[in-house]
């Protein structure tokens, strides 16, 4: 693999890549589960919520992780010409 020209979306779904789900996105994700419970009444309504929530949370820690690395790299190519 050339070090100058990889996919990040590979990293990502590489079964040696494991992620970490902060103690606050858990916590997020209870209170989402605990008022869809409490006010939506329609198990097809509060599922697709679930399901759209999930979808939305896995792109932004995506982007979020890609917007890191990007920069740990760049960072570190920067350090490597001083």
């Amino acid at each position: 693999m050339d070090p100058n020209n990889f996919s990040l979306d590979a990293l990502l779904s590489s079964s040696e890549f494991s992620s970490v789900e902060s103690a606050k996105t858990g916590y997020s994700y209870s209170e989402l589960e605990n008022f869809l419970k409490d006010n939506v009444k329609d198990d097809e309504v509060s599922s697709e919520i679930k399901r759209l929530a999930e979808d939305y949370m896995w792109s932004a820690y995506n982007d979020a992780f890609k917007q890191g690395f990007c920069f740990a790299v760049k960072s570190i190519k920067f350090l490597l010409k001083i």
